[in-house]
């Protein structure tokens, strides 16, 4: 009887202990392959080898990690390895919401290992923004939570006298034209109550009248922060958990965010710090920007939380020191 014959190939590795993590798919925010991108991000450890190639070892079974998209896991179920190892890890990222892309495949229901996304219970969970102390001690993403400061002190005549350059009602920067959330609609129906008021909605980027001066942000953020009273920060579809830049971009720049989305607010951002049009009508929210834009005492408590909190740019998925 004869004898199978196998060959075993040694993988030699650049340092002993690297661990090899193949995209399966391509992730927005992840360019870089090799350590590069770990030591950009002067992550703690940079024994970690990003790829795309798929035959780099000419067997799949060598990666110690391989990385799929949300956006291409939704569309098929078809392009999957063909060989896998009890010591890998599968790990399912998303950039979008799973409003927007749904993973609803049965065959996906024992196949990955970890979750890297913006909910807050996945295994490896990323925000846009991070919420900190006066004592520059993080609150935000640490187990267990806080709760809010509900008496917050009033805001001193300096940040008043910044705050008195505003002198229109709202803005939004808005490249999507549609969304799943149908924010086009909310935002065209508030813009028609503002008119009655002598308020507008100003649209910068490709759904607008409205451009920034240079190519980039900055003078979309100068004017927010200079001219405008309240930041759209309206999420392109819903889903637990699903807060993106949008809202750092209001409180960075010194506008109150009006929010709509799937998230629970209340418990994410520091209170009487925004408005919610998922509990407003148009009408309503319309009424109420005017009402606060004439009262310049009501649109200073919007500001109380800078006595208390600092928010910061977050690791978003871009900028996130993965293992």
């Amino acid at each position: 009887m004869s004898k199978k014959i196998y060959i075993v190939t040694k993988i030699r590795r650049f340092i002993p202990d690297i661990k090899y993590i193949l995209l399966w798919h391509k992730i927005t925010g992840i360019e870089d392959e090799g350590q590069e991108t770990f030591i950009k991000r002067k992550c703690p450890q940079t024994n970690c080898f990003l790829t795309t190639n798929r035959s780099l070892f000419g067997n799949l079974g060598y990666f110690d990690a391989l990385i799929f998209n949300a956006r291409d896991v939704s569309r098929s179920n078809r392009d999957l390895p063909s060989l896998r190892t009890s010591i890998q890890k599968y790990v399912f990222v998303a950039t979008d919401s799973a409003d927007k892309y749904p993973v609803c495949h049965s065959s996906y229901d024992p196949f990955f290992n970890w979750t890297w996304t913006y909910k807050l219970d996945s295994t490896i969970p990323y925000t846009y923004f991070t919420i900190y102390n006066r004592n520059d001690e993080q609150l935000s993403g640490v187990a267990g939570g806080f709760k809010w400061i509900t008496n917050m002190t009033r805001i001193d005549a300096n940040l008043k006298s910044q705050l008195s350059s505003k002198s229109k009602a709202a803005a939004i920067f808005l490249n999507e034209c549609r969304s799943r959330s149908n924010r086009e609609n909310y935002i065209r129906n508030l813009s028609k109550e503002l008119s009655k008021y002598k308020l507008a909605v100003d649209i910068f980027g490709n759904c607008g009248t409205k451009k920034c001066k240079k190519k980039t942000m900055a003078g979309c953020f100068w004017r927010l922060k200079h001219q405008y009273y309240f930041y759209l920060a309206m999420e392109d579809s819903f889903s637990r958990d699903y807060v993106t830049r949008e809202v750092f971009y209001a409180y960075d720049n010194y506008a109150v965010p009006i929010v709509y989305g799937g998230a629970e607010y209340n418990s994410l951002l520091p209170p009487n710090s925004y408005l919610n049009a998922m509990n407003l009508t148009e009408e309503l929210l319309a009424a109420k920007i005017d009402q606060i834009i004439k009262n310049y005492s009501l649109y200073h408590d919007f500001f109380r939380w800078r006595n208390h909190y600092i928010i910061r740019s977050g690791k978003g998925l871009d900028s996130l020191r993965f293992m």
